[in-house]
């Protein structure tokens, strides 16, 4: 196969429409508390946390969140929480 030929499969490979997976989980740091460990943005899952120019963690890709609270029972000094989102479908 030519790589003109296998870009072209790859791309057709790509779904064509937007992605409707919603975020299942908000991310809450108290930033009192965080000692700037790393742990939460290192070991997440989806990147939802990243560090900013303080070294400390914020939520940077909020939409990515999946819920799997491995950052909130994670954390050390127990500065993060995860609340569900409720589902508006299910209302």
């Amino acid at each position: 196969m030519s790589e003109s030929t296998l870009k072209q499969t790859a791309s057709e490979k790509k779904p064509t429409h937007p992605s409707t997976r919603k975020p299942r989980g908000k991310v809450v740091i108290f930033a009192n508390w965080c000692k700037g460990c790393r742990l939460c943005v290192e070991f997440c899952p989806t990147d939802v946390l990243a560090f900013g120019p303080n070294e400390f963690p914020y939520v940077a890709n909020p939409d990515n969140c999946t819920a799997c609270h491995w950052c909130d029972t994670h954390c050390p000094d127990l500065a993060i929480i995860v609340k569900p989102i409720e589902d508006e479908s299910q209302g």
